[in-house]
């Protein structure tokens, strides 16, 4: 890269930056400037609007409060509507109440439900409405009638207010709530997972759920698939062969390669973290089960602790022999000649 090129660059991404904070600047002046240019001003009981030089609009209205973009709620015989700071009537004065609800819409309220109409009056979302939360930047949670749902920033029906209950699952997707059950649907009104769990709760460290039905658990991903159906007492993620499942007294594992080992182990002997794997017990037998998703078949009597190069000692069938840490079985040769797999 030449000099020039180098020299021309920094020339410019210095031009921008202050250009940046000249737009900032210029905001922020536009800002305090706004907020003295325009003030609201009291004669006997009526009220109306100044720029602090003259006055804009007469005293004639029974109260005024500031709106976004220089508007203002006027409320004269008992009604409300919207003006500007000259007096242009934006939205008639034929509403119980008038809020600010952002890109250019105004909440109305009538008859103690609420609504929302563009800056002409047209009715962008029906008059039935109790409650309006954002949850971020773009998406609003609505109630009408104790059921909830879901509109955007622009007021369109995304997800319809007939849950009992929604919440914020992760960035795309929600919980929604119905008789008493929990499913998941996305914020295009697509349901991902029907209503038919007691509750989701995130792993930790992990971009899983464990899904609850009926006091037993399952798994899922964070795209709604289901990983492990809702039959288990239990799930250990902290296991080293991946996780740990119970069923009914019983001990199985889901590997980290993805493989569902069946609970039928009665304990676990021990775990070698650092080989990945476990040594467990199914009626007076040991197997190995790995994480990579090797399972042995519960064939020993006893078996030692692995060696850092993946050997143990077992007992098969009365036999002194070895295998390796994915179950592989080897003869002894002698006790001073090591071990070679058998021919």
């Amino acid at each position: 890269m030449s000099q020039h090129f180098q020299k021309q660059t920094k020339r410019l991404t210095y031009l921008m930056k202050k250009a940046l904070l000249a737009l900032i600047a210029f905001i922020t002046l536009s800002t305090l400037s706004y907020s003295q240019s325009y003030e609201i001003i009291q004669k006997k009981d009526k009220f109306g609007i100044t720029d602090g030089k003259k006055i804009l609009v007469k005293p004639q209205y029974e109260s005024i409060s500031k709106l976004e973009n220089s508007n203002f709620c006027a409320k004269k015989e008992g009604r409300c509507g919207v003006i500007t700071s000259m007096g242009t009537v934006l939205i008639p004065l034929a509403y119980d109440d008038v809020k600010d609800f952002g890109s250019g819409l105004f909440l109305v309220k009538d008859q103690n439900v609420w609504g929302i109409v563009d800056r002409m009056n047209k009715l962008v979302l029906p008059i039935g409405y109790n409650n309006f939360k954002f949850i971020d930047d773009y998406l609003c949670k609505v109630s009408s009638q104790g059921k909830y749902g879901l509109i955007s920033k622009y007021g369109k029906v995304l997800i319809p207010a007939v849950y009992d209950g929604i919440d914020e699952f992760n960035q795309s997707t929600f919980v929604i709530k119905q008789n008493g059950k929990s499913g998941l649907i996305d914020h295009q009104g697509d349901i991902i997972v029907p209503a038919l769990y007691d509750d989701f709760e995130k792993m930790s460290d992990r971009d899983l759920y464990c899904m609850k039905s009926s006091g037993k658990i399952g798994l899922m991903d964070t795209n709604g698939r289901v990983i492990l159906e809702a039959v288990y007492d239990s799930i250990d993620y902290k296991s080293p062969v991946g996780m740990q499942l119970s069923q009914n007294g019983k001990i199985g594992f889901y590997t980290l390669t993805g493989k569902v080992v069946a609970p039928v182990y009665s304990k676990i002997l021990f775990t070698q973290p650092e080989l990945g794997l476990a040594v467990v017990k199914e009626g007076e037998k040991y197997a190995i089960v790995t994480a990579r998703g090797t399972v042995t078949a519960a064939l020993y009597e006893n078996i030692s602790r692995f060696s850092p190069n993946g050997v143990a000692f077992v007992e098969k069938s009365g036999k002194l022999m070895a295998v390796n840490s994915e179950g592989k079985e080897m003869v002894l040769q002698e006790i001073m000649g090591g071990v070679r797999p058998p021919q």
